[in-house]
């Protein structure tokens, strides 16, 4: 089975510009795959992006969608099959949120009745209520409700995958962490193929299957964000993930490897809760908001699955201290 996207020594080279914006990057990304496009600014991440869904064409190289080259398809026809999502959001502001949503399906020929299930569908998918959200305009909304509004419309006609450009870059952090959880989860619950331009580590780590670290348009490692914190390839790809920091490692490791049953363990702290899949580095920043309490790690629903405790933390950190540079093991995502 063909890779989801490859590209083949794709070089982009822009008029008057000293160095090629992308220089001979070769990548494949699976299906149902969440990989992250990692770097600084310039580093041409957004550039590689935009050559997948033909908004910039590559000087040479290939780049294949489904195993077939996008060169050989009419640009609208491969979009059709992509979605995609920018920082800006790019609603259209005089149009419902309902309409915004529907402009693919519109585009596809759906009749009025499939449009307006998908629409509520995706509302509710994203967290947007339906009767609340359907018939407001742009302006009524937040940023986090106009990115919210962004994705529906980017999964509208179902496309198999979805291209991201630092969609939540101009959000605030608590924002950010829930529009990435969201995405997390739409992405493992209907498989799709995810490739994500960031420059914001704790991001990455957080959402990544791989992350592909760029620098000066040339890919510096691609791996699993476990093995990148514990073998960083070059001194760029360590320092840029703050490779030695110990609280990098924690939010790679899952909540559930020091999590105890929930029991009926006294004195967990009400207020402060954890997902399932959440990390050590969560974990710990709930439990100095509770003072040490225990925190309660609970599922979607909010039914409680086991306790976290710091005797527990400090258990599953201590030997890797102690024994240097031991190499993480992947974990699930979740942040």
């Amino acid at each position: 089975m063909p890779a989801a996207i490859r590209l083949d020594r794709v070089v982009k080279t822009f008029p008057g510009q000293p160095r090629p914006a992308v220089d001979g990057v070769s990548l494949d990304v699976e299906a149902g795959e969440l990989l992250v496009l990692l770097g600084t600014s310039g580093s041409g991440k957004t550039t590689l992006l935009k050559t997948i869904n033909r908004l910039v064409e590559p000087t040479s190289g290939r780049v294949e969608v489904e195993g077939v080259d996008v060169r050989s398809r009419p640009p609208a026809e491969l979009r059709r099959r992509i979605g995609y999502v920018i920082q800006q959001v790019g609603l259209f502001p005089h149009q419902t949120v309902a309409r915004n949503i529907a402009t693919v399906p519109r585009i596809l020929g759906w009749d009025r009745r499939r449009i307006r299930e998908r629409v509520d569908f995706l509302l509710d998918l994203v967290g947007l209520p339906p009767d609340e959200f359907r018939e407001r305009r742009p302006r009524e909304l937040s940023g986090g409700q106009a990115q919210r509004v962004g994705i529906a419309r980017a999964l509208a006609g179902d496309p198999p995958i979805l291209l991201m450009d630092e969609p939540f870059g101009a959000l605030d952090a608590l924002t950010r962490g829930a529009l990435a959880d969201a995405l997390v989860g739409i992405q493992r619950q209907f498989g799709k193929t995810v490739l994500f331009v960031t420059h914001d580590v704790d991001l990455a780590l957080r959402i990544a299957d791989r992350i592909a670290v760029m620098r000066a348009g040339r890919l510096e490692q691609v791996d699993t964000p476990a093995a990148l914190l514990a073998s960083p390839a070059t001194p760029f790809v360590g320092s840029l993930l703050d490779a030695n920091d110990i609280l990098q490692h924690l939010a790679v490791i899952p909540v559930e490897e020091v999590m105890a049953p929930p029991g009926r363990a006294g004195g967990v702290h009400l207020s402060e809760t954890l997902p399932e899949g959440a990390s050590l580095k969560r974990a710990v920043s709930a439990l100095l908001r509770s003072g040490g309490a225990p925190v309660a790690v609970v599922d979607a629903a909010g039914r409680p699955r086991g306790i976290v405790t710091w005797e527990r933390v400090q258990r599953r950190t201590q030997p890797r201290q102690s024994a240097g540079r031991e190499r993480a093991q992947p974990a699930p995502r979740g942040g």
